[in-house]
């Protein structure tokens, strides 16, 4: 044997000797008595009632107690585990007494009675968390395949499962360290916490990952009874619907907003949280500024301001289903006006250049004003191909529903600029201005367009319209009418002016004053427009300045999609002058 060799086995030797002078084998019962007072003072459990006991001293001394309940003294927090094992500290048993330096709980069952309504994670962990700071010391708690029940008055809250983490050994003053992963809601998610347990300024630090999200918090906590968290925040998830939906919240708006990455420094508070230099990245545009996020009781609070270069406001709105398409069908569904107005919104977002369905605006300039049965949203400003356009949208719960208010205007657009990002203005050129204000009572958006009343007015100057040249068109009936009438949809018509104003009523549109004029024609238009039917009917009398009708046109069709067509019948019938009595039925 060698001398390293002799000395260890000696060693070895005078410590089972040691061990041996303790009288294991005829105090099993004090040993119990000892373990489970010892649990108490490194954990904060109280062992209320256990099947058996276990000791072994090799290959290290350990005790394992099986059916075990505990509880805490004066707390919120109690349970049941398959199994609880304490490996015992050598030292502390050469010298008699009993020590832990690891407390393993196998399949426990763990309730906690939440404060409040035990709706947030403070109102959860608060209890828990203040019965630990007292504690001179804690030993390493491993829970293995756990269940965790948050109940407030009675009823479970939530429930965490397949619980693996560790809470490492720490003295009074150290902060608790736990680090492990466990099931929440159907999701895997792995978490770390650093939780300063003592002392008026302190670090902590949380992350979170799993399929849903990142989150990573490193800050500092000040103050004790009141306490203020500042530091960095970043958060990342591939969907703020979804990610919002795994924590019970389903508001409508959210849907607006796909994959989010977001970075701050943020300023935590009791239920309010306040974030500064802001960086969000909403599928890949940055915005930056200020957000500020308050717990209202049943309903939360978001206020701030946005700006950034650029935004896609367009597919915003077709993720909330307001889309042009989407006005287009028909939808006899409730109004959901609750999910709508469900929390407070008063944000502020100003974007550089934005998109919407193809068109372009620059400069723009929008807020979300949300309160309990209101909801406003507005184009403070914004330049749109050379103009200016404005609008506001106001919805109002009502007896009836919802109350709806809308109010557009553009002012000096540029329509051949457009028709570059718009193929469906490829027709249509001039600058053109519209106003347009309606507002209507229903419970579902059928029921509102039927109910829709106000007015409508588009003026355009100085364009050009494709597809047919009326001019030409009067000069070749003088020669040959019939020739004339079998080829005419060719060339294009240069007009001074061309207007269309409307009266609504309860969701038909009439024209009145409505013309195109040229140097050398007049196009007379007179009709009617259903809202809730989609549809158009317009009558179209084109003559010679100062002339009577001579050519009578019909505009018929789908809102969206409408034909241009020769009224031959109409022509046959009145040669000499023509008049268009056309009514409309909802």
């Amino acid at each position: 044997m060698t001398r390293r060799f002799k000395i260890l086995a000696g060693c070895l030797a005078i410590g089972v000797a040691l061990l041996g002078l303790q009288s294991w084998g005829v105090a099993v019962g004090r040993v119990e008595t000892q373990v489970i007072a010892a649990i108490e003072r490194r954990t904060g459990l109280v062992v209320t009632g256990l099947d058996k006991a276990e000791i072994a001293l090799l290959p290290l001394p350990r005790i394992s107690l099986s059916n075990v309940a505990f509880n805490q003294k004066a707390g919120p927090l109690a349970g049941k585990a398959l199994r609880l094992r304490a490996r015992l500290r050598l030292l502390s048993l050469v010298s008699g007494e009993i020590a832990f330096d690891r407390i393993d709980l196998v399949t426990p069952q763990i309730d906690i009675a939440a404060g409040g309504e035990g709706d947030t994670l403070g109102d959860w962990f608060s209890g828990p968390l203040a019965l630990l700071e007292p504690l001179l010391s804690q030993s390493k708690i491993v829970i293995s395949s756990g269940s965790v029940f948050v109940r407030s008055q009675g009823a479970i809250r939530t429930i965490l499962r397949d619980v693996n983490l560790v809470a490492g050994d720490r003295t009074a003053r150290d902060p608790l360290v736990i680090d492990g992963s466990l099931n929440w809601r159907g999701v895997r998610t792995e978490v770390a916490l650093l939780w300063p347990m003592a002392g008026e300024r302190a670090r902590l630090s949380l992350s979170a990952t799993s399929p849903l999200l990142s989150l990573r918090f490193d800050g500092l906590r000040a103050g004790l009874t009141e306490p203020v968290v500042n530091g960095q925040l970043t958060l990342t998830t591939r969907s703020l619907p979804a990610l919002l939906e795994w924590f019970g919240e389903t508001p409508r708006l959210a849907g607006a907003i796909g994959a989010l990455n977001l970075s701050a420094e943020a300023l935590l508070k009791p239920r309010e949280a306040s974030l500064s230099q802001v960086v969000a990245s909403l599928d890949g545009e940055r915005l930056d500024g200020a957000i500020k996020l308050a717990d209202l009781g049943p309903r939360w609070a978001l206020s701030g301001t946005l700006a950034g270069a650029t935004l896609d406001v367009g597919r915003a709105a077709g993720r909330l289903g307001l889309t042009p398409s989407a006005f287009g069908q028909r939808d006899t569904t409730p109004l959901d006006f609750e999910a709508w107005t469900s929390h407070d919104i008063d944000l502020r977002v100003s974007v550089d250049a934005a998109r919407f369905h193809g068109a372009r605006l620059t400069d723009l300039a929008t807020q979300l004003l949300v309160r309990k049965g209101r909801f406003e949203a507005a184009l403070l400003r914004g330049s749109l191909y050379g103009g200016a356009a404005k609008g506001r949208v106001l919805a109002v719960q009502a007896p009836g529903g919802v109350d709806l208010r809308l109010q557009a205007g553009f002012d000096r657009v540029n329509l051949g600029q457009a028709a570059a990002d718009m193929p469906d203005l490829g027709r249509l050129s001039g600058t053109g201005n519209l106003q347009l204000a309606l507002e209507g009572v229903g419970g579902s958006w059928e029921d509102m367009l039927a109910s829709f009343n106000g007015k409508a007015g588009l003026v355009l100057r100085q364009g050009e319209i494709g597809g047919v040249a009326f001019a030409d068109l009067l000069r070749r009936i003088e020669r040959n009418p019939g020739l004339a009438l079998r080829d005419w949809r060719q060339g294009k018509t240069a007009f001074e002016t061309a207007a269309l104003q409307a009266n609504v009523a309860n969701g038909i549109a009439t024209l009145f004053d409505s013309q195109m004029a040229g140097t050398a024609f007049r196009l007379a238009l007179s009709g009617q427009a259903s809202l809730p039917g989609r549809w158009l009917d317009i009558a179209a009398l084109l003559s010679p300045p100062g002339g009577t009708p001579r050519v009578p046109f019909l505009l018929r069709g789908p809102l969206d999609a409408p034909t241009l067509e020769l009224d031959a019948d109409s022509a046959r019938r009145n040669p000499g002058g023509l008049t268009f009595p056309i009514q409309l039925s909802r």
